[in-house]
């Protein structure tokens, strides 16, 4: 059995080239959750979806307010990718 990977916001903030104070930002928006909120530990979701975040802030000028548009639509799209591979199996 593979354990979830859970890295300490530290180690995010190298990996991403995030702040500690815009990753802070990003939770307290909402935008991502971490795996341990109350240890600052983040799974590979986590960060992919920091540095999707990252991505559309710095180079592709989305604004604040549609960060959380853009990420509902992945979830939302997500969601119906997981529900086809079960129905598929």
């Amino acid at each position: 059995m593979n354990l979830p990977l859970r890295k300490k916001l530290e180690e995010v903030c190298r990996e991403c080239g995030v702040p500690e104070d815009i990753i802070a930002q990003f939770m307290q928006q909402e935008w991502i959750h971490p795996i341990d909120n109350e240890h600052a530990m983040f799974d590979e979701e986590d960060i992919a979806r920091i540095d999707l975040i990252t991505e559309l802030r710095n180079n592709l000028g989305v604004n604040d307010e549609a960060v959380p548009v853009i990420l509902h639509l992945i979830d939302q799209l997500n969601f119906i990718h997981r529900k086809l591979r079960d129905f598929e199996s």
